[in-house]
């Protein structure tokens, strides 16, 4: 390994530099972009913008001398792209002066003799086309208005500095483009690596500056780079890549939108790659819930990648992580509030619900399953258990803490599953539904109502939207328009005081019976009304009555109301806590 502080003009004396085919795309944005740029245009001092490690390739006779980028690759792509910007904003006269040193740069020729340039920097196929754009166009400056925010990184970097620099005087376009291209104006370290050096090791080593690798990242890399080692031919290792993990992975804009898109898990954003890759890690068991953090996926991975000695167990591990892939992508759905639900359909309920809980703990064991479990009755067996493990311990506000743990357990003994699916007993789920929070009674409420329109044939609508608002039908707030209390009598016979009676008020408030989904919020201030005035509304402000589109609220309120029976008090949701208990414990 050999490190030298280098200008940008380096590139002139290479050939083909070549990003190797596994690593990510182009990821900085305009933050990186205003950080470099300027920096570059502060003249008085001196600059340093990271290091580049590169690895020089055997020659092939009759080819180009070539280099493979290790690291650096986004700090190498936007110095080119900005001396394309630069210029491309020149004048006629100073673009013609300067167009052979543009040509020296960014391109090469196979021999001297031959009439076409080649790009200097070759890119990875994500970012090929939009590079090749950007470097070889000559008519982009002037059809930026067609590059917007959902255009590839490497067009919008070029638009960001272009509109930039016109508001850079010209005698500063000049400067810097010759500053960058300045022997003396060493802004870069250059690490040479020989064959013997671990290109890995060291790449793990440098502090690079800008856009940090995702775990992702660094798992595919290290899978790739140890594939180059152990295939005899690079190319079958690239045929390798491009039939897994392009498959998989980047084969178009959705997909890859898929993989980058986020999901909330507890107090984090992880997004669906990460998943699917922690997920594999519990499966496969060199990921401890007892001793390890999701920051030390990446290491997990590369260790358990350094153990490999032979090409096929490489490969047998990138053919898992896809197929696992494509299980993940098939089945764990994500949900919005145009999602049809029904309560049949075992598999979707149990994601809808931990994806509500914002829950990503099990999805390891229900990959596992998927995968081998071929049996759909005993496949949905297993999903029920696990949604009844789930369910009961949220209704009787368990601690999830230890979700991790579990989850390796379930997957070493589904006996284990079937234990403790049914840890938490009836009697604790009856007294958890007497006082329950709004997030998990709108969730319950909502099952049970698909419970109901499943098992009843007087319901044509069999699907529904998660889309309701919770109301709690004796207001949270009833102190002003439901203050008389009536007496009420306690379990011994005896009648409770004032003092006894306002508390056991206070409970039933907050116990399930006294809660209900409407297709929409109440207005504000005819939420706190008393019971007639709240159903049936007041002037332009609709009540419960026009929002009743569930049985939950048509059935079990408004239509006794409709009946004549006006009152709604602790007797009422006692009751109504009964009946959804026992629908709930039919449930689950």
């Amino acid at each position: 390994m050999e490190a030298h502080a280098k200008s940008l003009a380096f590139i002139g004396n290479e050939g083909r530099i070549r990003i190797p085919f596994f690593q990510r795309g182009y990821v900085w944005e305009d933050k990186n972009w205003e950080d470099l740029i300027s920096e570059l245009l502060n003249f008085k001092r001196n600059h340093f913008l990271g290091s580049l490690i590169l690895k020089q390739q055997k020659p092939v006779s009759g080819e180009p001398k070539e280099v493979l980028v290790i690291d650096g690759q986004q700090r190498l792509t936007t110095l080119s792209i900005l001396l394309k910007a630069i210029h491309d904003l020149f004048s006629e006269e100073l673009q013609e002066v300067t167009k052979t040193t543009i040509k020296t740069y960014l391109f090469f020729k196979k021999n001297q003799t031959d009439k076409n340039y080649i790009l200097k920097l070759q890119h990875s196929h994500i970012d090929t086309l939009a590079y090749k754009k950007v470097i070889e166009s000559s008519g982009l400056l002037h059809s930026l208005d067609s590059i917007n925010k959902d255009s590839s990184k490497i067009l919008r970097c070029y638009k960001f500095f272009v509109e930039y620099l016109q508001g850079v005087d010209e005698e500063s376009r000049k400067q810097l483009f010759n500053e960058l291209l300045d022997d003396n104006n060493k802004i870069l370290v250059v690490i040479d690596l020989s064959d013997r050096d671990n290109e890995q090791a060291i790449f793990d080593t440098i502090n690079s500056a800008g856009v940090r690798l995702s775990s992702a990242d660094i798992i595919k890399n290290s899978l790739f780079q140890k594939a180059l080692l152990l295939f005899e031919n690079q190319d079958e290792v690239i045929e390798l890549y491009e039939t897994t993990w392009k498959q998989t992975f980047l084969i178009d804009d959705s997909t890859m939108q898929f993989w980058d898109s986020e999901r909330t898990t507890g107090r984090l954003m992880r997004d669906n790659i990460e998943i699917l890759l922690h997920s594999i890690s519990v499966i496969d068991g060199f990921y401890d819930p007892d001793k390890h953090t999701l920051a030390d996926l990446g290491d997990l991975y590369k260790a358990k990648i350094e153990l490999i000695s032979e090409a096929s167990e490489i490969e047998k591990l990138i053919i898992e992580v896809c197929s696992y892939a494509k299980i993940y992508r098939e089945h764990i759905a994500t949900f919005d509030s145009t999602a049809l639900l029904s309560f049949d359909d075992l598999l979707r309920r149990l994601l809808h619900i931990l994806d509500t809980l914002q829950i990503t703990t099990f999805h390891p064991f229900i990959l596992f399953v998927l995968k081998n479990q071929q049996d759909e009755s005993l496949r949905n067996k297993i999903f029920k258990q696990l949604e009844r493990f789930v369910v009961r311990r949220l209704i009787t506000n368990a601690d999830t803490k230890g979700y991790n743990k579990i989850c390796k357990e379930f997957i070493e003994s589904l006996d284990s599953l079937e234990k403790k699916s049914i840890e938490k007993n009836d009697s604790e789920l009856a007294t958890g539904l007497k006082r329950i929070e709004n997030k998990p009674a709108a969730l319950l409420l909502f099952w049970v109502e698909l419970y109901r329109r499943r098992n009843d044939a007087k319901f044509d609508v069999k699907e529904l939207k998660y889309s309701y608002s919770l109301e709690h039908v004796m207001p949270q707030k009833w102190e002003q328009y439901w203050a008389t209390i009536p007496p009420k009598i306690k379990a011994d016979g005896t009648i409770m005081s004032q003092e006894e009676a306002i508390r056991d008020r206070y409970e039933k408030v907050y116990s399930i019976g006294n809660m209900t989904l409407l297709t929409t919020s109440l207005n504000s201030s005819l939420r706190n009304f008393e019971f007639s005035r709240k159903v049936e509304g007041e002037g332009r402000k609709k009540g419960i009555k026009q929002y009743a589109s569930l049985s939950l609220t048509a059935d079990d309120i408004v239509k006794p109301y409709d009946l004549g029976d006006k009152v709604w008090d602790e007797h009422k949701m006692a009751m109504r806590t009964d009946k959804l208990t026992s629908e709930i414990l039919a449930i689950w």
